[in-house]
């Protein structure tokens, strides 16, 4: 099967030297590519330039929110793959203007802010790619889905899941197949718990390591093709 794997985190751009970013290493997706590498699968992972790489697979590397857009949308557009795994912490904003001692510039008209200035930033909101994924895709593909959440009870964690399933209001057709949730006090090290949910809101498996979820990944995929 040709699989592609998105992985870790933006960085958004305040000025030439500065930007905003999130935690992510990349692990995930190193640990799934390869998982799928070594059981004869093609595998491209779109993952960030800070991120741990996979060996063996096609990477492709992006900084931005909009740079991830636009290697997803051309990796899609331009091979078939039969699963798609959207592991990558996507930035929910992107820095749109910059207030520097009251004056307002947009971003990117800046090389670098002087420091010892009064400074705000302002945020636009970026789209859910998870919702392009299917609409993009060359092919029919099963898409997962990541929902990470912190110090969440069980019950917050279902309702973030349930809002990234409905959360494509063009179709039902372009909502993922499954949303893998999984909480940030709960990880350490290798231990990585996680809950895979299907449509109907039904855990269907629980998992403790990103080994453990790759194979479940793999047997659902397999069943869900060959039915």
């Amino acid at each position: 099967m040709n699989i592609l794997i998105t992985g870790g985190g933006t960085e958004e751009p305040i000025d030439n030297v500065r930007s905003i970013c999130n935690f992510s290493t990349g692990k995930t997706s190193k640990i799934l590519s390869e998982y799928f590498v070594k059981n004869g699968h093609l595998v491209t992972c779109i993952t960030s330039y800070k991120a741990v790489k996979p060996e063996n697979c096609q990477t492709v590397l992006y900084r931005s929110f909009d740079d991830l857009q636009s290697a997803l949308k051309t990796e899609l557009l331009k091979r078939s793959y039969n699963i798609v795994i959207h592991a990558a912490a996507v930035s929910d904003y992107s820095a749109d203007k910059i207030i520097i001692d009251g004056k307002e510039f947009k971003t990117g008209t800046l090389t670098k802010i002087p420091s010892g200035k009064d400074l705000s930033v302002k945020f636009k909101p970026n789209p859910k790619l998870i919702n392009s994924i299917k609409k993009w895709s060359k092919a029919p593909c099963i898409l997962f889905g990541f929902k990470l959440t912190d110090h969440a009870a069980l019950e917050e964690r279902l309702d973030a899941v349930k809002k990234l399933f409905k959360g494509n209001p063009e179709s039902d057709q372009f909502y993922p197949d499954y949303v893998i949730s999984n909480d940030k006090s709960e990880l350490h090290g290798d231990i990585h718990p996680c809950r895979i949910y299907d449509k109907n809101l039904c855990c269907i498996s629980e998992c403790n390591t990103v080994e453990a979820m790759a194979e479940e990944i793999a047997k659902r995929s397999l069943y869900d093709f060959n039915n």
